[in-house]
């Protein structure tokens, strides 16, 4: 069975009902930011400082519009701002108190972008936790914990926490290759199962991430690259 690259996104997703395209569409706009921000990178001749970026140099340097287009449209975010980590971000809500300061900028992406990618990702986060949390634990990636954390919030606290931790993001299941090589094997690929055992495969990681005490075993090891021990 095959389906054409249009509409492999989005043909038979295993989602509920009310998840429609209308309500998928942050995501995908996110998701396409995140893709075009890595794009750029891959290309630039600091890449190799993004360890993450590495294994996947070849893949992500030759992705055309459509093949990019095409992995957008997977129902699942794929931007991470730390939202398997209830403690990473108890700390940051603490330190929001202090007003934003312009640290060195030390990663390989331009400074607006990822602010506006930040406050983006932050603001469905917040919206989504309102109005479907179990949504927002598989599709987002965020974790119970998080989730109560982030009721709390107010809509001036994302834009201080955007400005203050846009260094922060990370591709999700950034440690995990194979997840990247298999999603962008699949945007490629007209065939429909494709897409499917994708799908079913980042619904597998949600949906253990989720779940209380297997989220430690399975969380990401604090690597020497990432910014978030630093608070």
């Amino acid at each position: 069975m095959k389906s054409s690259p249009d509409n492999l996104g989005q043909v038979n997703v295993p989602t509920r009902p009310r998840h429609s395209t209308d309500a998928l569409a942050p995501i995908c706009d996110i998701n396409e930011q995140c893709l075009r921000m890595l794009v750029t990178a891959s290309r630039a001749t600091d890449a190799l400082a993004e360890p993450f970026l590495q294994p996947l140099l070849s893949l992500l340097a030759n992705l055309d519009e459509s093949t990019l287009a095409s992995a957008a449209r997977f129902p699942f975010l794929l931007v991470d701002f730390g939202f398997d980590d209830p403690h990473w971000w108890q700390a940051i809500i603490t330190d929001s108190r202090v007003q934003p300061v312009h640290d060195p900028w030390t990663v390989a992406f331009p400074r607006e972008p990822m602010m506006r990618l930040a406050r983006a990702t932050a603001m469905l986060a917040w919206h989504t936790i309102r109005t479907d949390t179990e949504a927002s634990l598989i599709l987002l990636g965020i974790s119970p914990e998080v989730a109560s954390i982030f009721r709390s919030l107010r809509l001036h606290d994302l834009d201080v926490l955007a400005e203050r931790h846009a260094q922060d993001l990370l591709p999700r299941w950034h440690n995990q290759p194979g997840v990247w090589r298999q999603l962008i094997s699949c945007a490629k690929s007209t065939e429909v199962e494709a897409a499917h055992e994708f799908v079913l495969h980042a619904l597998q990681l949600a949906a253990r991430a989720s779940l209380p005490g297997i989220a430690a075993a399975i969380a990401r090891p604090r690597l020497s690259y990432e910014r978030r021990p630093s608070i």
